[in-house]
């Protein structure tokens, strides 16, 4: 199985889009659904038109959850860098790639979301630029709408072109976790 994750800015459409693509709901919180917004990493697979399983690990947008994105993309060979159209490239979107190319991150794919509500153009070509100038280069960029279903096909499709670009996964050998730990300073009556 191929895992890819999800990058960019906050409500940008990132679990939206794994949902239309998998059918599952990748916000497990019961919070994340009551705020719209994912806290914590999520998780969802599909089965690609040419048979083979890609599973997606969705990471939260939000500037306060760069270390859960951190754990989410650490690991992981490919990236989807959601964009929304209306909005365009934002501060997450910059901080999500900066630490995709600090990584080495070197395959991935530019999808633009809500095409529905906006020319997606505009994003498409400033998220190609930026996105060039990283580790990343010239990816595969399409627009697409996950609640018209505008465009799934075609990233279908351009998900199966992105697999088939990816190292083969190891399945033996050591194994690197990315773990976040909080510490916590105790007084002394605590302790007892």
């Amino acid at each position: 199985m191929h895992v890819l994750a999800t990058a960019g800015h906050v409500n940008h459409g990132k679990s939206t889009l794994v949902r239309a693509l998998t059918g599952m709901e990748p916000d497990r919180l019961t919070e994340e659904r009551r705020r719209g917004m994912t806290l914590d990493l999520g998780f969802a697979w599909t089965t690609l038109g040419d048979g083979r399983t890609v599973a997606f690990v969705d990471v939260p947008g939000h500037e306060r959850f760069i270390a859960t994105m951190l754990a989410g993309v650490g690991p992981v060979p490919g990236v989807v860098i959601v964009v929304a159209a209306a909005e365009g490239w934002c501060a997450q979107t910059a901080e999500h790639v900066a630490v995709l190319d600090s990584l080495g991150v070197q395959h991935g794919l530019l999808v633009v979301t809500r095409s529905d509500l906006a020319n997606p153009g505009p994003a498409l070509s400033e998220a190609r630029a930026r996105l060039a100038r990283t580790s990343l280069g010239q990816v595969e960029a399409l627009a697409v709408s996950a609640v018209t279903g505008a465009g799934l096909p075609l990233l279908r499709g351009a998900l199966e072109r992105l697999v088939s670009d990816l190292p083969e996964p190891v399945t033996h050998g050591r194994v690197r976790l990315f773990v976040t730990i909080v510490l916590s300073l105790c007084t002394g009556a605590e302790r007892s």
